[in-house]
């Protein structure tokens, strides 16, 4: 006698599988907007919608991880920080090997999910994006982190893995 019984998921890993979707779908919720303004400050506004998805799709794998014992937005930023680099070093190995190229897609694309999100449209958010956008994406994340979201110096080098003379260097060329 056969049983279908093994490819039928047990109410348990329903009811798992359940939580773990209104977990993640709450902090999506929750934590979008903030995401996306770490997001548009680290790496700007061009790229910005989906390199924010990026990081939901790693929090959607590593939500589980998630131990609690510093804040959800520390833990955003570290993983957001970590997107950022990795796309920043991907855009300039493509502009190394390939030579600076700008699709028309590409820009009414960026150009929508501005209009879209309608989270950086006052001339001081803009004026700060622009400077933002001019610094080393290492110098502009300890900026970021100690003027905008107040963290100190101390955290930053804990968060980011960097002694905390570093952290102060850098602050100090970001603000020159």
């Amino acid at each position: 006698m056969c049983t279908q019984t093994a490819s039928v998921p047990s109410e348990t890993a329903i009811s798992i599988e359940t939580v773990d979707r209104l977990e993640f779908d709450a902090v999506y919720e929750a934590q979008f907007d903030y995401t996306y303004r770490v997001v548009v400050r680290l790496a700007g506004i061009e790229h910005a919608e989906d390199l924010t998805q990026e990081v939901f799709a790693v929090v959607h794998r590593r939500l589980q991880e998630f131990e609690g014992r510093a804040k959800l937005t520390t833990w955003l930023f570290q993983i957001a920080y970590r997107v950022v680099g990795a796309h920043l070093r991907r855009e300039r190995l493509r502009r190394l090997c390939f030579g600076p190229t700008r699709d028309a897609d590409d820009h009414d694309a960026a150009t929508s999910a501005t209009a879209l999100r309608g989270l950086v449209q006052a001339e001081d958010s803009a004026a700060l994006a622009r400077a933002l956008a001019k610094l080393p994406w290492k110098k502009r994340a300890v900026l970021v982190l100690h003027e905008v979201e107040e963290w100190s110096g101390e955290l930053i080098a804990e968060r980011l893995g960097i002694p905390v003379a570093t952290v102060w260097t850098r602050l100090h060329h970001a603000r020159k």
